[in-house]
């Protein structure tokens, strides 16, 4: 007999949240990652995914769909909402050379990084408020035309968006995007000039970055609570271990992410630190975060096997499938992943996943060994 919608849901969603306990599941759940495939598997250009909300969220949830026609899919890592340029845009406060506009229709979105924020701005942060320069630099880095697209969809569709997956059967684990302070001002003062910031204006930069934390936290908890997924996809990307010296990784960036997941722990909201490049060099630091309130995401830089041997049952993880596997590997290459990790990670506190995102170009063959994999070497 067929299963409905409503009963897939709720086994799926019994199996994600099971295997981030730490408990026994029939089989280790997969999660679909990959903003970018979608729209190509389903023929959709990547310029309309970008200027089209409503197209890009079908595709994403079409694609999951013709997924489970291959072998069955849990979920989605992260919800496609609005324009995805903008949301890239709002993170960084660095503008994005989109498709259909400064890009041919097909190019894959990409940030163009400068300098934006001025050294000036940092006290009109400190005079005006974190909320206060937004108005300053968004009109120097997003698409206007895109930013009212995005606005007017968010308002009328996040109070659905958990809704229209799980119509579909399957469960996200994130519904909002949130970051420290230092990842915004960084995009915004470009890499190497912000580093050279925290070394000649320390304690400027420091009072900025306090100030930028109440948005970000604000921002996650009531962004979770509006679409009803309670999971925030926490980033971390020029603040990795290996791009940061110790001095300043532990005064601009790790206090900042354990006062984010604490706080976001008290609100009932699950942080899944989508952490890209490598993290090994503080991987110890994580046993200081809240038992159980957050999962590691990481994307084949750092070495999850040694992460989990020191991190244990305090902190469960997603699959990190690299992108130069699944995109110019072979179905055997990306079987033969999976097989591996999930046999040194074992079938309990872990999720499957690709690391970061999947890439636009994945075969379709790589894609199916993925799941195909999951569900060989994942079942009980």
């Amino acid at each position: 007999m067929t299963k409905t919608n409503e009963e897939l849901l709720k086994e799926r969603q019994n199996r994600i949240e099971k295997s981030l306990a730490f408990e026994k599941v029939d089989r280790v759940p997969f999660l679909f990652s990959g903003p970018g495939y979608a729209p190509v598997a389903q023929g959709l250009t990547l310029a309309d995914f970008c200027a089209k909300p409503d197209e890009a969220l079908a595709a994403s949830i079409d694609t999951m769909d013709d997924i489970c026609a291959v072998a069955e899919i849990d979920g989605i890592n992260t919800t496609q909402a609005g324009c995805f340029p903008c949301l890239l845009t709002e993170q960084w406060w660095a503008k994005v050379d989109i498709p259909g506009f400064e890009l041919p229709d097909n190019d894959l979105w990409q940030v163009a990084e400068k300098e934006v924020m001025k050294p000036e701005d940092y006290d009109y942060i400190l005079d005006n408020g974190w909320k206060a320069y937004l108005d300053v630099i968004r009109p120097k880095v997003h698409n206007p035309e895109l930013l009212q697209i995005h606005a007017d969809w968010m308002e009328k569709n996040v109070p659905t968006l958990g809704k229209r997956y799980r119509d579909r059967g399957y469960e996200p684990l994130v519904g909002a995007v949130t970051e420290i302070p230092f990842e915004t001002v960084c995009g915004g003062r470009s890499m190497g000039k912000f580093f050279r910031d925290c070394y000649k204006m320390p304690d400027k930069v420091e009072d900025v970055l306090k100030l930028g934390m109440p948005f970000w936290i604000d921002l996650a908890i009531n962004a979770s609570r509006a679409c009803g997924v309670m999971g925030v996809w926490v980033g971390g990307w020029r603040a990795a271990s290996n791009m940061v010296s110790p001095k300043i990784w532990n005064r601009f960036v790790w206090p900042y992410y354990v006062e984010l997941v604490e706080k976001l722990h008290e609100a009932g909201v699950r942080s899944v630190l989508h952490f890209d490049s490598n993290w090994d060099r503080d991987i110890e630091r994580f046993l200081e975060l809240p038992k159980g309130a957050c999962v590691l995401s990481t994307d084949g830089s750092t070495d999850l096997r040694r992460a989990r041997d020191i991190l244990g049952d305090h902190m469960p993880v997603l699959g990190d499938v690299p992108s130069s596997i699944l995109a110019a590997g072979s179905p055997d290459d990306v079987r033969a992943y999976v097989r591996d990790l999930i046999k040194d990670l074992g079938k309990t506190g872990l999720v499957m996943n690709t690391g970061c995102d999947m890439p636009y170009n994945t075969p379709k063959a790589n894609v199916d060994a993925l799941v195909l994999a999951t569900h060989e070497f994942g079942s009980a």
